[in-house]
């Protein structure tokens, strides 16, 4: 069935699954910061194999009363939808952006994960779920990607840095993503349901070959180290931020609800200033302004807001 297009979505409703959606970037955001810390900090000396466990292994046991009690909704969401959903949410995801982060500076993987994020959404949804993209929202989201090269900049193709390698690792990452963002909006799961099956599933599968097979290195780790990279990753982003994301998207549709993604390099900049020091140059401030355009075009809200209250 075809999602309604943007111009059907209420200014109350539009605002809710935006705030909902925000709420979830403000969260990504925090763990591109916290996940490169883990993976290169010489103190930390975790793997993204480490930092898949802990996550899942956290977020698993918090969520398995919620899966017990109402089930894995295999024959619900049909079986290539599910599988879709687990492992696009789960592992794969988990593992090619952690690992990415060993390459690459977090910056680029805040453009490349979630500024990419809403065109594979959009490409798919458009594909799978008959969403209508309207002229003003193909113009958002092509100055999203304008936006976000204006940021990087030519160091996004020097190649003799390494960079390209997280790079392909960050756009996977989203690709994967973006299927899950379509995977879950044909499932018709209700958020906190979706966060179980993820969670309980991906600990089940990844902790037995993590634990037989996988090169780990938490006994190097400080235990302070691990307590917080567990309750981050596996409470704040496994659990909170999938339930915000997935309550957008449930309101905005696939297409809309990916593209308050995009304001994650805006944001995570804008934090490295009071954070880091970093001020954005002239460059930076043009993508900004960019990229917002562009998420306030391809999220529908120059529809949502041009409608009158009822």
């Amino acid at each position: 069935m075809a999602t309604p297009p943007p111009h059907h979505l209420s200014r109350a409703d539009y605002t809710r699954g935006a705030l909902w959606g925000l709420f979830a970037i403000s969260i990504w955001v925090s763990w591109i910061l916290y996940t490169r810390v883990g993976v290169t900090s010489a103190t930390s000396k975790m793997s993204p194999y480490d930092l898949v466990a802990l996550r899942f292994a956290c977020a698993g046991l918090v969520m398995l009363p919620i899966l017990w009690r109402r089930g894995l909704a295999v024959g619900r969401t049909g079986v290539g939808n599910w599988l879709l959903i687990v492992s696009c949410a789960g592992v794969p995801y988990v593992l090619l952006a952690s690992s990415g982060l060993q390459y690459a500076p977090a910056a680029q993987a805040g453009a490349l994960i979630p500024g990419t994020l809403p065109l594979w959404a959009a490409l798919l949804a458009m594909l799978f779920l008959k969403e209508h993209i309207s002229g003003l929202r193909r113009v958002g989201l092509a100055l999203i990607p304008i936006g976000i090269v204006t940021i990087l900049g030519a160091g996004l193709f020097h190649f003799e840095t390494g960079y390209w390698r997280g790079h392909l690792m960050f756009i996977g990452a989203s690709i994967t993503w973006a299927t899950f963002t379509i995977a879950m909006r044909r499932s018709g799961l209700e958020a906190m349901h979706a966060a179980a099956i993820v969670s309980v599933v991906s600990a089940v599968v990844y902790l037995p070959v993590y634990l037989l097979f996988l090169p780990h290195q938490l006994s190097a780790t400080p235990w302070s180290a691990i307590i917080g990279q567990t309750l981050f990753q596996g409470i704040v982003v496994s659990i909170v931020s999938l339930v915000a994301y997935a309550r957008a998207v449930n309101i905005l549709g696939a297409s809309l609800g990916a593209s308050f993604a995009s304001l994650v390099p805006v944001l995570a900049m804008l934090a490295a200033i009071p954070l880091l020091g970093e001020v954005p140059g002239l460059s930076d401030v043009i993508g900004i302004v960019v990229i917002t355009a562009g998420v306030f075009l391809a999220s529908g809200a120059h529809a949502a807001f041009a409608r009158k209250p009822a």
